[in-house]
């Protein structure tokens, strides 16, 4: 259906592709042809596509000015952000379609706006620019400008900062949505010992490496999987290890039937200071649909506990197009959220990532997304709330995003460094990604190995990645 004469072109243009017809698939035949030709000329880059897709053969003429160096990181962003755009314009016309984020395809906008400001472009032009880059709609992209007016004052790229994330991969039960590397409590509980001295051994290790560089944590997150799904004395001996005196130290509490008065205690006797309880859904039967495991009850008995006996900032995690989730019922669980008032709100699109048993289970039905993605926005923001960062996945029904909202001076620190990657992580556990950022726009990851099992026999070989990522001479982190 789809080809481009240079091939290093061809994945991300066929991301423009599923934009408009979500079951393409490359080398499958079909009587529809798009065939793009990218060439140059003097000082311009020049696209010519071919198609039948408007029932007769058509042609689409596109050029732009090009001066950037074959061989430069440029020379690549730049080229694939024309062809990119220049497909989008075609299927835009003859479909009648046009996506909320135009032909962005990436995971991270509002870098793009942080790229424009550090060129010197005035606020006021970010979002023009952005929108004849990238076609993005008035709606985004006044989601995106607000994002980057909430991150004044926290957005850093300061060389000495660190950020220290802890992974525990375990759950009570795996979600049908959730494609992370996580393992069942009762099937992985036997190992569990052996893992939280393991990775308590490579906290440590991690901490002299920053402190030989001379760096400091910024933030502590301890993510998974469900953290607070262990045992009381294992996640003891974990937090003991980290810092104490970081900005912000956030453990995941998502699972509701996780949350006990001990473990709250534990988590207020470490010094943490933000915590998530995630509901995904207040209707029973979707908790039921998407393999939860627990009740709505649950939810309620968790946030309160926390919220009545503790001063944590609380984050409460919402997804949007989850199986048997109609709008109406989606609009009642974000109506609840708000009656319970949590410092954040983390408003998730579905995305069918491979990995996921709902993937597998090929469910057609998802309700209408973008009506809810837009309910949410309407009606957390009318509350009071402000959006503070964003980011897309791929596969992401209706091509939208994930946006978190915060009461004011509530962002979580983290979130914004992750999301922007403007600070370095040193990652910690199975299937835990360390980043090194560098200078001009370059970061260099190493994952550890994903699964427990895997960790525990590997382990030297984990503390050997980091040091070669972290170490490497004539660089710091």
């Amino acid at each position: 259906m789809y080809n481009i004469n240079i091939p290093f072109l061809l994945p991300e243009n066929e991301d423009i592709i599923r934009l408009f017809f979500k079951e393409y698939r490359r080398g499958e035949r079909s009587d529809i042809f798009i065939d793009q030709n990218i060439s140059f000329e003097g000082q311009k880059v020049i696209s010519l596509v071919k198609t039948n897709l408007g029932g007769e053969p058509l042609e689409f003429l596109d050029s732009q000015r090009f001066l950037y160096p074959k061989g430069s990181l440029e020379y690549s962003k730049y080229l694939k952000r024309f062809a990119k755009h220049s497909l989008y314009k075609v299927l835009k016309q003859l479909t009648g379609q046009a996506m909320p984020w135009g032909s962005l395809t990436g995971i991270r906008p509002t870098r793009l706006a942080y790229e424009l400001i550090e060129q010197n472009i005035p606020i006021e032009q970010i979002a023009p620019a952005l929108k004849q880059t990238f076609d993005i709609s008035a709606q985004k992209l006044e989601l995106l400008m607000r994002i980057i007016q909430a991150q004044k004052g926290i957005y850093t790229k300061d060389a000495r900062a660190v950020n220290l994330y802890v992974n525990i991969p375990v759950c009570a039960t795996r979600c049908s949505y959730c494609s992370f590397i996580s393992s069942q409590i009762d099937k992985c509980g036997h190992l569990l010992d052996t893992y939280c001295k393991l990775l308590s051994q490579e906290i440590k290790f991690s901490l002299d490496i920053i402190k030989s560089q001379n760096q400091y944590v910024r933030t502590v997150y301890v993510g998974g999987g469900t953290p607070t799904a262990i045992a009381a004395d294992q996640l003891d001996a974990i937090l003991s290890e980290l810092p104490k005196d970081a900005l912000e130290f956030t453990v995941e509490a998502g699972r509701p039937d996780s949350v006990t008065k001990e473990k709250l205690d534990l988590l207020k006797a470490q010094n943490v200071t933000r915590i998530s309880i995630n509901p995904q859904t207040f209707n029973q039967d979707v908790l039921d649909t998407i393999g939860r495991g627990h009740t709505v009850q649950d939810i309620f008995r968790a946030y309160e506990l926390a919220r009545q006996n503790y001063d944590f900032i609380i984050n409460m995690d919402l997804i949007a197009g989850l199986p048997n989730d109609a709008y109406g019922s989606f609009c009642q669980s974000i109506q609840k959220t708000l009656q319970l008032a949590p410092d954040n709100i983390t408003v998730h699109t579905l995305s069918l990532k491979s990995g996921a048993r709902l993937k597998q289970q090929q469910i057609k039905y998802f309700g209408d997304i973008a009506q809810m993605v837009d309910y949410a926005y309407q009606e957390i923001t009318s509350q009071g709330y402000i959006p503070y960062y964003l980011y897309r996945q791929k596969n992401t029904l209706g091509n939208l995003e994930n946006t978190g909202y915060c009461k004011p001076d509530t962002q979580c620190i983290n979130n914004i460094d992750t999301m922007e990657e403007s600070v370095s992580v040193v990652a910690c556990g199975a299937g835990a990604i360390s980043k090194r950022v560098l200078g001009g726009g370059r970061i260099e990851r190493s994952a550890n190995v994903k699964n427990i099992e895997d960790y525990i026999g590997r382990f030297d070989e984990m503390l050997k990645r980091r040091k070669k990522l972290f170490l490497a001479k004539n660089n710091k982190l």
